[in-house]
């Protein structure tokens, strides 16, 4: 495991490699410690690592492989983290802390399942989409302070739900959206009209989530091609089952 972490302004920064759960351990420990010194109140679970047991697959928010061979997750969801925070991980929990900065994840193309909701992040997804895409399945962004367009995902081909709801995107809407199964993008400065092409014959989108932007049209009565579809659109439901 190869973990990378920035915290706050300063940028510091810490590399461990390897190739056993040892040199896991020894990564851990070393944010472990990084955290408790940058987080003196309101820490998460993370402070109990190494208490009662010293295999860190049976620490809290740790995620080992079969046969705790390696460590390839770290949840680190309500742990009150405050500063810049990178992982190179396989599934990365980030949610409800108090993260900032622009998300800079270039290099985890490992990524299956991202979760950064409810945190300060701001600036554009450029810089981490499509770059981190090719396993990427599950992505939410939601409610932090992203803006700017979101056509960078057009390279994500095994992504299937995405949140980008409660931020700051604004322009014309991803027109890509119907190949996956969830997709929302509520409560954000979207534009324009919602082209007909968007709704293919094999339209895959189950859950869309269009409310709350500033869309100058009705949505197309191609929509009706994707017939599993909920559709939420100024709070109301439709179903075109």
């Amino acid at each position: 495991m190869v973990i990378h972490y920035k915290l706050f302004e300063f940028a510091a920064f810490a590399a461990v490699s390897g190739n056993s759960l040892d040199t896991d351990k020894e990564v851990l420990l070393n944010l472990k410690s990084f955290l408790e010194e940058q987080n003196r109140v309101n820490r998460g679970r993370y402070t109990e690592w190494n208490e009662r047991s010293s295999n860190p697959c049976e620490w809290y928010g740790i995620l080992c492989s079969n046969g705790e061979a390696r460590i390839i997750g770290i949840d680190l969801s309500d742990s009150n983290i405050s500063g810049e925070i990178c992982h190179n991980l396989v599934y990365l929990n980030l949610s409800h802390n108090i993260l900032g900065g622009e998300l800079m994840l270039t290099g985890l193309t490992g990524l299956e399942k991202l979760d950064l909701s409810t945190n300060r992040f701001h600036g554009e997804v450029k810089f981490s989409f499509p770059a981190i895409c090719h396993k990427l399945v599950v992505a939410n962004l939601s409610m932090n302070n992203f803006w700017g367009s979101i056509d960078y995902f057009d390279g994500c081909w095994n992504l299937q739900y995405l949140d980008l709801s409660s931020n700051n995107f604004s322009g014309n809407i991803w027109t890509g959206f119907a190949t996956l199964i969830e997709f929302s993008v509520a409560e954000n400065y979207f534009t324009g009209s919602v082209p007909a092409s968007c709704f293919m014959e094999n339209c895959t989108v189950q859950i869309l989530d269009l409310s709350e932007n500033k869309f100058q049209s009705e949505v197309p009565g191609e929509i009706s091609n994707c017939k599993n579809l909920c559709w939420i659109l100024e709070n109301r439901i439709r179903n075109f089952s």
